[in-house]
């Protein structure tokens, strides 16, 4: 069985699986009851382990200095070595890194462990409400519950979802806004782009 993560951010609780393990992923779907084609942001132990994985360019640099670690999420174009698959539609991944504790000694055990990150998508049913506990998530899974094969369980987490932004050559795009307000967006998200970074929490 593939080993799916239920553990808690500074903002709701999320699944994570190892984003290589296309097993994995594929199971973390079926669980989800989503599509594959969508996407998950990469949870990572610090802001400096964005850089292996994605191409930063200054104004990225710039956004992650300002509102990292925390409750946002950076859409970067990925490095050419990734493999397409563990990409989105567009070549970018999506990254964020916790500023909650529970959720640094996670991802921190889990890279040491792996040397991978853990994806961070919101844990629901596709197109249900994010629940706030692991006890009334677990009931929306219903029998799929037992996909799930660790539970962090840290009570409540009822913050808003992170804002999500894409940043590709420069150009900035709020695809969401969140916990963090963004001001003056310099492009608008195009409603197919908004709807791949969905469940991105």
């Amino acid at each position: 069985m593939s080993e799916i993560i239920l553990y808690p951010t500074e903002t709701v609780y999320a699944l994570g699986v190892n984003p290589f393990d296309r097993v994995a992923w594929h199971d973390l779907c079926e669980l989800k009851g989503r599509q594959g084609n969508q996407t998950a942001s990469w949870l990572l132990p610090s802001v400096e382990d964005i850089a292996i994985y994605a191409k930063i360019t200054p104004k990225a640099q710039e956004l992650i200095d300002q509102y990292m670690p925390g409750p946002f999420t950076i859409v970067l174009k990925a490095k050419d070595y990734l493999p397409r698959e563990v990409l989105a539609l567009d070549g970018t991944v999506s990254f964020r890194v916790s500023s909650d504790t529970i959720t640094q000694e996670l991802i921190n055990d889990y890279m040491a462990t792996h040397n991978a990150p853990l994806t961070c998508t919101s844990a629901n049913r596709h197109g249900q409400p994010t629940m706030i506990t692991p006890q009334s998530i677990a009931a929306q899974f219903g029998d799929k519950v037992q996909m799930i094969t660790k539970i962090v369980d840290d009570g409540l987490r009822v913050g808003q979802p992170s804002t999500i932004v894409r940043c590709v050559d420069d150009v900035v795009t709020v695809l969401r806004q969140g916990s963090i307000e963004i001001e003056k967006p310099v492009a608008v998200a195009s409603p197919n782009m908004e709807a791949l970074y969905a469940e991105i929490f």
